[in-house]
């Protein structure tokens, strides 16, 4: 019997939520929301939805697992006048990417940092990391078809649980 990777290989090129992903790799994905409330945008969040500080915005905090084991833990911001009735929605059952497509918002981009930042000991321990460990950080800011700002990420990711992968190419051939 093959033995399966035990780092969980993501293309950075492809636009797809973590279920879909797990999935594709051969994974049994489990999703565990730990957070999920309703609360004001306030001015930042308003200037990058591009809505009002009173707007409201659904926030999520999941731990994202693959085979029972935690791969990374994630806060999500999603502007409440674009998918209204999330509250009623079960996200251990249908994915963040699944209850767009119920609400007709199809993802065409996102926007990504990376950085490496060691979590807060209560994250570490949610994702079963030793203290001071590294964890990637992602932050992603994702959009539509139509140049609307969809969601807000911030995603803490084990290290030893997945690798990325990301192609890069000329934009032509320029001479030097």
């Amino acid at each position: 019997m093959e033995k399966k990777e035990t780092r969980v290989q993501r293309n950075m090129d492809d636009l797809k939520g973590f279920t879909q992903t797990m999935l594709e790799k051969d994974r049994v994905p489990t999703v565990k929301i730990l957070n999920k409330y309703v609360r004001e945008a306030g001015n930042w969040y308003a200037s990058l939805f591009h809505i009002h500080p009173e707007d409201q915005l659904f926030y999520i905090r999941r731990l994202c697992l693959a085979d029972e084991e935690p791969v990374s833990l994630e806060e999500i911001y999603i502007p409440k006048y674009l998918v209204p009735k999330l509250s009623g929605i079960d996200l251990n059952m249908f994915s963040i990417y699944e209850t767009y497509t119920m609400f007709g918002i199809n993802l065409q981009r996102a926007d990504e940092t990376l950085d490496l930042l060691i979590p807060d000991a209560v994250d570490a321990k949610l994702l079963k990391m030793e203290p001071d460990m590294p964890a990637l950080f992602f932050q992603s800011t994702s959009y539509d078809e139509l140049g609307r700002v969809i969601e807000f990420n911030k995603n803490y990711v084990r290290g030893d649980k997945c690798t990325f992968n990301v192609r890069f190419s000329s934009k032509g051939n320029r001479e030097m």
